[in-house]
């Protein structure tokens, strides 16, 4: 419920906006599938945001994702034929499981552009991850400060994405109150 500061002091009431289902409106497995579903759909409007940035500063492409699952995978020789498919896979791989994190995320009640935030943060930790541990990437503090920017926009923009629809199909809250 929201607090509102009043002059005789604070006053909590629910209104429209804070009245949400307080259990989702689907079942888990369901809510699995929203994720995969809400993760494909975020990576391809991130992959889409960060072709329309490239094409703005003519910044190159990274292929840290792509190198990093061809060094955890084996795949050196398909990696040096072809980058971009790997590339590909790591974000589209990497967006299906992070849906489903936020689809728990919504399905246990953590919902709202707040859990987005924090989604935001889980997504870049599980880059990290990988990254890290196949060597490819440094501590994302220690990279120049335009590619920090760029990396937490482009994934700001997959983390709304993803949580708008995972809130909406799997609690049933619309954000914007559009109804």
């Amino acid at each position: 419920m929201p607090l509102y500061n009043t002059p005789s002091g604070p006053l909590k009431f629910p209104d429209a906006k804070s009245l949400y289902p307080s259990s989702p409106r689907v079942p888990l497995g369901q809510a699995i599938a929203i994720g995969l579903s809400a993760g494909i759909l975020g990576a391809l409007v991130m992959t889409g945001t960060n072709k329309l940035e490239q094409l703005l500063t003519s910044r190159p492409s990274s292929y840290v994702p792509g190198r990093t699952m061809a060094t955890h995978l084996g795949l050196s020789s398909f990696y040096a034929k072809h980058p971009d498919i790997l590339n590909h896979l790591h974000h589209f791989g990497m967006g299906m499981l992070g849906g489903v994190v936020r689809a728990g995320m919504s399905y246990v009640g953590v919902i709202g552009p707040v859990a987005s935030f924090l989604h935001l943060g889980v997504r870049v930790a599980m880059d990290q991850f990988v990254e890290m541990t196949a060597g490819t990437s440094d501590w994302p503090w220690t990279w120049p400060i335009n590619e920090q920017v760029i990396d937490l926009g482009h994934k700001g923009v997959y983390a709304l994405v993803v949580g708008y629809l995972c809130d909406r199909l799997v609690r049933g809250v619309d954000w914007f109150n559009w109804d």
